[in-house]
Order: C-alpha cells, then sequence, then structure tokens
C-alpha cells in the first residue's frame, strides 16, 4: 500500500490504495482524499466479528465495525471509529486494542 499512495494520481493505483485501506480491520490504515482532506472509508454495517487466521493456527480479535461505541472499564468512552480490532488474547500493550500480541504467543480459543 505505501507504493501505491507514491503513485495516487493514478486511478488504478488509487482504487487498489483504497480498497487495502478498507481491509485493514483495525482500521489503522487509512486512505484520505486529497482534495477534501477527508478519509475515504468503506460502509460497514454495525457487527462484531471474530476474526480467525487459520493460516497462522491463531485466533484473532474481535472486529468491532460500522462505528460501534467502545467503552472502558470505568465507563469512559473511546473515540467513535468506523473500525476497531479489540484483543482477545488477554496480552495486548494496547488493551482494550489487538495489536497483533496473539500471533507472538500463539492465541487460540479453542
Amino acid at each position: 500500500i505505501w507504493k501505491l499512495t507514491k503513485r495516487s494520481d493514478d486511478p488504478e493505483a488509487r482504487a487498489t490504495a483504497i480498497e487495502e485501506a478498507g481491509n485493514c480491520p483495525s482500521g489503522r490504515l487509512v486512505v484520505w482524499n486529497k482534495a477534501t482532506g477527508e478519509p475515504i472509508e468503506p460502509v460497514l454495517a454495525p457487527s462484531i466479528v471474530v476474526i480467525e487466521d487459520p493460516g497462522a493456527r491463531v485466533s484473532g480479535p474481535l472486529w468491532v465495525r460500522g462505528g460501534i461505541p467502545v467503552e472502558s472499564s470505568d465507563g469512559s468512552e473511546y473515540e467513535v471509529r468506523n473500525r476497531v480490532t479489540l484483543c482477545r488474547c488477554g496480552r495486548s500493550e494496547n488493551k482494550p486494542f489487538c495489536d497483533a500480541t496473539h500471533i507472538l504467543v500463539g492465541f487460540t480459543d479453542e
């Protein structure tokens, strides 16, 4: 995706970058419209999905989509985002958000 950003004036490269950024479940990859300065985000219905990664043989985070508010244990709300991933392994250094530690520790929910 990083190489595509340098070619963002090419419609094909731009479309591919938008698609790839939209496939990032955590929302850390975001494409911005150069003309408006607004983010280009996929339209996601409010939903929560369990991510599994059979290729890596690990269980991944919860994928929270569509602007569902996330609250901390003390009741304060995090910034509402279109997509975030929440830790399920309990080992993230960025709780409640996933930092991919589940891969390093080989977390499975079985």
